[in-house]
C-alpha cells in the first residue's frame, strides 16, 4: 500500500476582544456579549499525502463553518499549495462561546490563520503508522428532543418533569480515535465524537470541551500530542441529564468533566489500539441539489419584522419566531440550495463531511452503510452553516430543530445518500 505521510499545526484564531472590542457570543436564545477569554481558540489543521492524492482538515473552534470563509481559504490555498477545492475539509467543533463567525470583521483573521495552519501542517507531514480503537462513553450525552404525555415535542420539558414521556432518539456514544506516529515528531490523534459542545456556561470566550480533552489526553498520556477533535452528527445531542440538574447545569465545570470522560475512553482505547493501512488517501466532493422550505409572500413579509432578541416582534411564540427567521433565508437561497458533501480517505478509514447540525441518526445510517466499515466516522458543520438537519421522522411531530430547518422533509436522508456515496468514490481503486 502507497505509504501515508501526516502531519500537524495549529493557529491561534481568537478574535481577543483588546482588538475586535465587545464580542457578542453565538448559539443563545439572548444576547451575550463579552470582553472576556477563558481559552484561546485554535484553526487546528492535519495534512494527509499518499498514493497520488492529498487532503487538508481544519477543525475551528467556532460554532459553524461560514460558506465565506471556506471558499476564501480555498482560493488562498489554491494559489500558495497548489490544493483543489476537493482537497480542503473545514469543520467547527461547535462551541457555543465563540463570537459569530460570520461578521466581515472577522473573516481576514479566520482565514489568515487557517491557511497558516494548514501551510504549516504541510511542512510538518512526515511518514505515519495509524492506529485505531474505539470506545463507548456514557453519562455524558443524551438525546435532546422530548415527548410529552400531551403528544408534543421539544428541546427541554424541565429537570425531572413528571410528564416526559420518553426520548426521541438515540445518542451514539463511541467515541473513536485514529492515532498517527511519526518518528521524532508528537502523536497525532483524530478524534470522533456526537455532543453538543455548550458546557463552559456563558459570559466568557472558550473552546469548550475538546479543549479540556486536549489538555486531559496530554496529561493521562504524559506527551505533547496534537488533538484534532470532529464532531459527529448531534443536531438532537447534548449534554443535559433531565434526571440530575445540578450537576449537568452548564457552568464551566461541566466542560473540564466532559474532557476528562472523553480523554479517559481515548487513553484505554489507544493502549489496545489496531493498527490498519495508512494509504491512499483520497478526497472526494459531491454535492446535492436541496429543496428549500416553501412559504407566502405574506409569511415572508410578517418574517422580515422578526429581531430573535426582541420578544415584541416575534409575533407569537419563540418557535414561531424561529419558522420566520427560517423563512428570510428560504427566501435569500431561493427555491434550491447545493449543498456540498464530501469524502476523505486515509487507507482503510474514511471520514464523511456534511454540512449543518445533522441528527445523530444520520451519523448511525453512515457508518451501517460505509463501503470503509468498520472504520468510518461521520463529521458534521462541515462547507457551511446551514442550521437543523433532521429526519424526515422528527417533522410531523415539530419542535425547535425542525422549525429551524430550511430544507424540504427527507433532505436529511438524500444527505446521507451523497454522503455514502462519496465514500465509495473514495474507497474505489
Amino acid at each position: 500500500m502507497p505509504q501515508l505521510k501526516v502531519g500537524a499545526a495549529r493557529r491561534d484564531i481568537t478574535p481577543y476582544p483588546d482588538r475586535f472590542g465587545e464580542l457578542e457570543m453565538r448559539g443563545s436564545f439572548s444576547r451575550r456579549p463579552t470582553t472576556v477569554v477563558n481559552d484561546p481558540l485554535y484553526a487546528r489543521a492535519m495534512y494527509f499525502e499518499g498514493g497520488g492524492d492529498r487532503a487538508a482538515l481544519v477543525t475551528l473552534d467556532l460554532i459553524s463553518t461560514p460558506r465565506a470563509v471556506m471558499q476564501e481559504v480555498r482560493e488562498r490555498l489554491a494559489q500558495s499549495m497548489g490544493l483543489e477545492a476537493r482537497q480542503v475539509f473545514i469543520c467547527a467543533t461547535h462551541t457555543h462561546s465563540a463570537p459569530k463567525p460570520d461578521g466581515e470583521q472577522f473573516r481576514d483573521h479566520f482565514v489568515s490563520g487557517i491557511c497558516e495552519a494548514i501551510e504549516a501542517a504541510a511542512e510538518d507531514a512526515a511518514p505515519a503508522k495509524v492506529t485505531t480503537a474505539r470506545r463507548l462513553v456514557y453519562g455524558i450525552s443524551f438525546n435532546r428532543r422530548v415527548w410529552q404525555e400531551d403528544g408534543t415535542v421539544g428541546m427541554y420539558f424541565g429537570y425531572e418533569n413528571p410528564d416526559i414521556v420518553l426520548l426521541d432518539g438515540p445518542t451514539d456514544p463511541i467515541l473513536g480515535v485514529f492515532s498517527f506516529e511519526r518518528e521524532d515528531r508528537p502523536r497525532v490523534v483524530l478524534a470522533n465524537f456526537s455532543l453538543h459542545a455548550c458546557t463552559a456556561g456563558g459570559g466568557m470566550i472558550s473552546a469548550d470541551y475538546p479543549a479540556a480533552f486536549e489538555d486531559c489526553l496530554r496529561e493521562v498520556m504524559r506527551e505533547p500530542l496534537h488533538l484534532q477533535f470532529t464532531n459527529a452528527p448531534c443536531g438532537n445531542v447534548n449534554h443535559c441529564d433531565l434526571s440530575q440538574p445540578v450537576s449537568n447545569r452548564p457552568n464551566g465545570i461541566l466542560r473540564h468533566r466532559t474532557g476528562a470522560a472523553l480523554a479517559e475512553a481515548a487513553f484505554k482505547g489507544l493502549q489496545n489500539a489496531r493498527e490498519i493501512e495508512g494509504g491512499p488517501v483520497r478526497a472526494v466532493s459531491q454535492t446535492l441539489t436541496a429543496q428549500t422550505r416553501e412559504f407566502t409572500a405574506e409569511e415572508l413579509e410578517d418574517a422580515r419584522k422578526v429581531d430573535i432578541y426582541d420578544k415584541s416582534t416575534w409575533g407569537g411564540t419563540f418557535l414561531e419566531a424561529t419558522k420566520k427567521r427560517r423563512i428570510v433565508t428560504c427566501a435569500e437561497w431561493g427555491p434550491t440550495y447545493d449543498i456540498e458533501i464530501g469524502a476523505l480517505r486515509f487507507g482503510d478509514a474514511g471520514l464523511a463531511f456534511m454540512p449543518g447540525e445533522d441528527y445523530v441518526e444520520s451519523a448511525i445510517a453512515i457508518k451501517k452503510r460505509s463501503p470503509l466499515y468498520p472504520h468510518t466516522f461521520a463529521v458534521e458543520l462541515a462547507y457551511d452553516d446551514v442550521s437543523y438537519i433532521p429526519t424526515q421522522e422528527a417533522f410531523p411531530r415539530g419542535g425547535y430543530t425542525v422549525y429551524a430547518c430550511r430544507f424540504e422533509p427527507g433532505t436529511g436522508e438524500q444527505m446521507v445518500d451523497t454522503a455514502v456515496a462519496a465514500l465509495e468514490e473514495a474507497a474505489g481503486e
